[in-house]
């Protein structure tokens, strides 16, 4: 008996009982099921993102790839003395030498257009039009699908840039490609002023832009109701220097001669419904002198129809 007290728990020794577990309560159980699910989805959303996230610049380099070869259609080195009498001729009006090989990308697509290059952001990238404005949302100038899609001008827009206000679009692509650096011009203070041009090179002739406008738009604004009249010129350009970020825009530009207009557009975050637009004034254009650029092009004769 003695042996038995001696070896019994000490708690025993002292004349106290074992206490006995209490069963969980309703809380505990849950604290205990959330301490297991918590970790479980916590891993499931990074392996979700993290596929995502591969999908995302999956889809990158595979546009990249792309418009990189896309962009071997394009030089701007010059070779015989035709073509350094037409890069003297253009760099004389202000022009950017750009020989586009117009046949070729024609025969990859026949909805291109031309070429639109935008020195002070590096945009560089053929433009299509479709039989509608959704047609190039999720196709690339190849007829691959592609979530960069392609430039192209609105579908009710003249693809000769004969309009009043001629409208372009293009994705605010996360990498910047695309019109994904459009965003600069407005985040970035004084930019703009550096180079405020782009231009549009077609089958014959070249069209310098100059930028006197940006802002935030709202996808159904006015912005994208374009003139075609004189009365409607000068109310849509009263609407768009009311709404202008860029004060000292305007005094660069000719505004009272009612120059045609170019807006480029492209979205400002996702699902936002914002729109950012960089709005400038066709000041010049440049006919080739020995249409050199597209020479036995293969493309539609520009006509005054949509």
């Amino acid at each position: 008996m003695a042996d038995n007290v001696q070896n019994a728990p000490e708690e025993l020794k002292k004349g106290k009982k074992r206490k006995e577990k209490k069963p969980k309560t309703k809380k505990e159980k849950a604290m205990s099921v959330l301490d297991i699910l918590i970790p479980v989805v916590c891993g499931g959303v990074i392996l979700f993102s993290g596929f995502n996230l591969f999908k995302i610049y999956r889809s990158y380099a595979e546009a990249e790839a792309i418009y990189d070869g896309i962009a071997l259609y394009v030089r701007d080195d010059v070779k015989g003395e035709e073509e350094q009498e037409e890069e003297k001729a253009m760099e004389e009006a202000g022009f950017p030498y750009l020989n586009v090989d117009f046949e070729s990308l024609a025969e990859i697509n026949e909805d291109f257009l031309g070429w639109l290059y935008f020195p002070l952001l590096d945009i560089s990238y053929p433009v299509v039009r479709g039989d509608e404005d959704e047609t190039y949302l999720h196709e690339a100038m190849d007829g691959t699908k592609s979530n960069s899609g392609c430039i192209y001008i609105d579908y009710y827009s003249n693809p000769y840039l004969k309009d009043m206000a001629t409208l372009f679009f293009g994705h605010n692509m996360r990498n910047g490609s695309m019109f994904g650096s459009l965003k600069r011009i407005r985040k970035e203070e004084g930019l703009v002023e550096q180079d405020p041009y782009f231009y549009y090179y077609t089958p014959t002739k070249a069209f310098k832009c100059h930028i006197f406008c940006y802002y935030l738009e709202s996808s159904k604004g006015k912005t994208y109701e374009c003139p075609y009249d004189v009365e409607g010129y000068d109310q849509y350009m009263d609407y768009i220097l009311e709404k202008n970020e860029w004060p000292e825009g305007p005094s660069g530009v000719d505004i009272a001669h009612r120059h045609r207009l170019v807006t480029l557009s492209t979205c400002s975050g996702h699902n936002s419904g914002k729109r950012t637009v960089i709005q400038a004034v066709i000041e010049d254009t440049y006919e080739y002198s020995n249409v050199i650029i597209g020479d036995t092009i293969d493309l539609p004769e520009e006509t005054d129809e949509k």
